[in-house]
């Protein structure tokens, strides 16, 4: 290299020069133009002709020429010998051989990444990947693209990108991380419908995230767009890998998704070293290791890092628990359990059914935010401590959970040289063209100072670059109170107060008030929900105005999506309510919150009931924290119409997809709610339908006949009706009569009133108890029909339903299409998040197979649905279940492993398939008996997997 000097030419976006100070300035339009030509050329002679018509057009005006060779003298000026702009007839080079070019290290980096792909190493392929695809600032030489000297070099340019973020996504699909692949891969098929390539691989990666009708359909969308647009059929490839996925080809199978929940980290990890390495260490010490300091230390952002580093060492997973949306001093195990993926038990309290889950798995729970609910987190995590031998617990609270066995770890703040780098990172991402040069460092040095090294304080200082230089920044801050008063954790404290004042103040006066209205929600909330409840006398355009700055000074976050959604960091919420009660707000503010979300619930139970069943269910599941807040403050202030309505349109999404815990809520009104309420048989079917799938039957009909003869109007959610509850309780107590008669007579109700959902579910019924009396034609009858109308419906879980009930229908007739039609139940029911019916088609097909198929691969399926029950936590499916163990056990000849299921079964009073029910019901702890019944299961059903146990 000539000198020390090295520049950087930067086209993936707005050109720049870069060199070791900072930008370079070029200088106006046509001198850009001339720069951007020759980097065009890459290091190739650019004639003058096409010089002069690349900065001038096709008439270049007389003094064309000598205008060129003027801005080319000033141009060799900027550049000097670091990359030297040389004459060489018929025109000019730009020598790149000392500088470096975005383009070039971003072609390199994907060569490197497909040949690591090529060699088997996807997590080399991926990181060069996503170093590459960082390069990007935008489209590739985008002020020119429409100019004729770059349009192909940017069109190539935007190929390479696409074909990189394809390979990013196959990368991700044989890392087990499909469903992080999926979205990007469907916004490549948005921007490219006849391109195979990305479809081919989006129908791959929803296989491998279990949504076969999902992949299947990509296929048949790029098949007609194919025909629609070009006149051609699919490649061969996608034809291929089509018909693989029809027979659920094994080899498709993608490696399985590392467990755990902790979120993909947004920004790179700043400094902290030394503490990551500390904290490792006393993870591996001890059981239990809590985080402490000042809000905005940064305590959830180091544990997770922390978490991330060691997952290795738990075959469990690693398992992120956020407290911070539940409202102040409330218990914690419903979150907990939610985090988890698990529901109550059968007889057990929410944190006893934590506890029995954990109690033979080796995880790490990350515990955040524990200091507005200490005494509920402290006891969960003192007996998780105590009888979870294999759990290691990483909490962060402002104070210690003062739990035997702790180890507490102060977060100090953020030295200076992390400080700045971290200020430097988040001005960047404020503003691209960010340097630190030496007129700013001091000032940046003196910011990070006077905030004490706390993250959150020095983002917010950042965010502010895009308006303010460092120093006017510096300057503000050394007016604010409370600063520079001493190095404690409550001057600590202080300093970030002031910081969230400081720029609290900035803001116009509407967007504090937007501000102050977001606090009041406790999960988040996309445009919708802030228009009308944080603002709703501004327009809808104004609110998302204010909204982009407020996330543009990182007083806002935002999760990006098909939805965004907003939510205030924990610390500026908290400073928001404050704000919001010292302005007479709160009540005005949680009163909108509440009619807001019972509004809400009511068109997400219907929307989980249409066509649109998915994206309501993967919207909904955002919201539950909010619904939850709305229900507790609906209840706290006796507003028992907002209360029995939200109870009353949720089932669909907490019954069948979050847990049990809206049950509890609906319990609790049917003291206080009047009985002539219209939604009172709703809350009753609700809280009946609770009972019932604890598996306590006798609570089930007591509660179902608080309101028997009043059915719950059109469009309740099909699991709360008080009437299906005591014909369910009837059939699975072996009364199959009753079962009939109550779901013929509403099957009939249903067509006379027009409601398709609600016929698909009472006709599943019928078909269900035919197929029990052993009526296969009437139960024929019933199914085809249920299935018609469910595919007039649209609806997944209608369609699910359908298929499961022909399946049983013909299941011993047609064991293959029956075995068919479960898988493809089951299919659709995960494909909407709804992992009851999900496991009710598993459990089927698991079933069939332990009557039809291989011994062996009927096994490891009765293992998967027994995991699956015990982590729903549903008694009455789970003792299904190990009937249908038993039978498998049967059918192979295991005649210990059988008569010992059997005594579990007859000791619990469950009816078996090996005698007749025992009428005497348990004659024990129902727990304890169910514990054992899974436990000798699993044994004897591995025995048979690995062939020990032959038929």
């Amino acid at each position: 290299m000539t000198g020390t000097r090295q520049l950087h030419f930067r086209v993936l976006g707005p050109l720049q020069v870069e060199d070791g100070s900072g930008p370079v300035a070029v200088g106006g339009h046509k001198p850009r133009t001339l720069l951007a030509a020759l980097l065009v050329a890459r290091g190739e002679v650019v004639t003058a002709d096409r010089l002069l018509a690349a900065v001038w057009g096709d008439a270049p005006p007389d003094g064309a020429p000598t205008a060129l060779r003027a801005y080319v003298s000033r141009l060799r000026g900027v550049l000097g010998d670091a990359a030297p702009l040389r004459h060489r007839p018929p025109g000019y080079f730009l020598s790149l051989a000392d500088a470096t070019l975005d383009a070039d290290e971003f072609e390199q980096r994907v060569r490197t990444a497909r040949a690591a792909a090529a060699a088997g190493d996807h997590q080399r392929a991926l990181a060069e990947l996503d170093a590459a695809l960082a390069l990007w600032r935008g489209d590739a030489l985008a002020e020119f693209a429409d100019e004729e000297f770059a349009a192909a070099e940017a069109d190539r340019l935007a190929e390479l990108r696409a074909g990189a973020t394809a390979d990013r996504a196959e990368a991700l699909v044989e890392l087990g991380r499909a469903a992080e692949a999926v979205p990007e891969l469907e916004a490549l098929v948005r921007r490219s419908p006849t391109w195979e390539r990305p479809a081919v691989s989006l129908m791959r990666a929803r296989y491998a995230t279990g949504h076969q009708a999902d992949a299947l359909a990509a296929f048949h969308e790029l098949r007609t767009r194919l025909d629609d647009e070009l006149g051609v059929e699919p490649a061969a490839p996608a034809r291929e890998l089509y018909r693989r996925i029809l027979v659920q080809d094994p080899a498709l199978a993608a490696a399985p998704p590392p467990p755990g929940n902790l979120p993909r980290r947004a920004s790179v990890f700043v400094g902290r070293d030394r503490e990551v390495e500390r904290v490792l260490a006393a993870l591996r010490a001890g059981p239990l290791v809590t985080l402490t300091g000042v809000g905005g230390a940064g305590k959830s952002r180091l544990a997770v890092e922390v978490a991330a580093r060691d997952r290795e060492r738990f075959p469990d997973g690693v398992w992120l628990c956020e407290l911070a949306a539940l409202p102040d001093g409330s218990p914690v195990g419903d979150a907990v359990s939610a985090a988890l993926g698990i529901r109550q038990r059968s007889g057990l309290s929410v944190e006893d059914s934590v506890l029995e889950y954990l109690r033979g798995r080796a995880l790490l729970l990350l515990v955040d935010n524990c200091e507005h609910v200490l005494a509920h987190a402290a006891g969960l995590v003192a007996e998780v401590v105590r009888r979870c031998p294999r759990v290691v617990v990483l909490a962060t609270s402002r104070e210690p959970l003062a739990v035997e066995g702790e180890q507490v770890w102060p977060v100090p703040p953020l030295p200076l040289e992390d400080a700045t780098a971290l200020f430097v990172q988040r001005a960047r991402a404020a503003t691209p063209d960010f340097r630190l040069d030496a007129a700013d460092a001091d000032a940046v040095a003196t910011i990070c100072s006077r905030l004490d090294g706390l993250p959150l304080g020095i983002e917010l200082a950042a965010a502010r670059m895009r308006v303010m230089s460092p120093a006017e920044v510096a300057a503000r801050l050394e007016d604010a109170p409370l600063l520079g008063g001493g190095r404690g954790p409550v001057a600590r404290h202080q300093s970030l107060v002031a910081a969230i004042e400081w720029s609290y103040r900035l803001l116009p006066e509407a967007e504090q008030r937007l501000f102050r209205g977001m606090s009041v929600f406790a999960g988040g909330a996309d445009l919708r929900a802030v228009h009308r409840v944080a603002d709703p006398t501004a327009s809808e355009d104004d609110v998302l105005d204010r909204l982009t700055r407020l996330v543009d000074r990182s007083m806002v976050v935002v999760r990006s999506g098909v939805h965004s959604r907003y939510r205030l960091l924990e610390t500026l919420r908290a400073y928001g309510r404050a704000q919001a009660a010292d302005a007479g707000e709160s009540a005005e503010l949680a009163r909108r919150h509440v009619v807001y979300h019972v509004d809400y619930a009511e068109r997400a139970g219907a929307g989980l009931q249409g066509a649109d069943e998915r994206a309501w269910a993967e919207e909904a599941l955002g919201v539950y924290d909010d619904l939850r807040a709305a229900f507790t403050r609906a209840a706290a202030d006796r507003e028992w119409d907002l209360a029995v309505r939200l109870v009353a349109a949720v089932p669909e999404l907490v019954h069948l997809r979050v847990g049990y815990e809206a049950y509890a809520w609906a319990e609790s009104l049917l003291p206080v709610v009047d009985p002539g309420h219209p939604r009172y048989p709703a809350a009753v079917g609700a809280a009946a339908r609770g009972a019932w799938n604890r598996g306590d039957f006798a609570l089930a009909r007591a509660t179902a006949l608080l309101a028997p003869a009043h059915p719950p109007p059109p469009g309740s959610a099909r699991i709360a009706h008080p009437g299906d509850v005591l014909a369910d309780v009837a059939l699975y107590e072996g009364d199959v009569d009753a079962a009939l008669r109550h779901y013929t007579a509403e099957a009939e109700r249903a067509r006379a009133d027009g409601d398709r959902v609600r016929l698909v579910w009472t006709l599943y019924y019928v078909a269900v108890c035919e197929a029990v009396r052993r009526r296969p034609e009437l139960g024929l009858a019933a199914a085809r029909e249920s299935l018609a109308v469910a595919e007039a419906t649209a609806n997944p879980t209608a369609r699910s339903m359908a298929r499961y009930a022909l399946g049983l229908v013909l299941k011993k007739a047609d064991p293959g299409r029956a075995l068919a039609l479960f898988d493809e139940a089951g299919e659709l029911a995960a494909s909407v998040h709804n992992f009851w019916w999900y496991g009710i088609a598993l459990m089927e097909a698991a079933a069939t197979r332990a009557v039809h198929g291989d011994p062996a691969e009927a096994a490891r399926a009765l293992v998967a649905v027994l995991d699956h029950w015990e982590r729903v936590g549903d008694s009455t499916q789970q003792w299904l279940n190990l009937r249908y163990v038993a039978r498998l056990l049967q059918r192979v000849g295991a005649a210990d492993d059988a008569a010992a299921l059997h005594a579990c079964l007859v000791a619990a009073g469950k009816p078996s398939p090996l005698g007749p029910p025992d009428g005497n019901g348990s004659r024990g702890d129902p727990r304890a008996a169910e514990a054992g019944a899974v436990a000798h299961a699993r044994a004897a059903l591995g025995r048979v997997a690995s062939s020990v146990v032959r038929a």
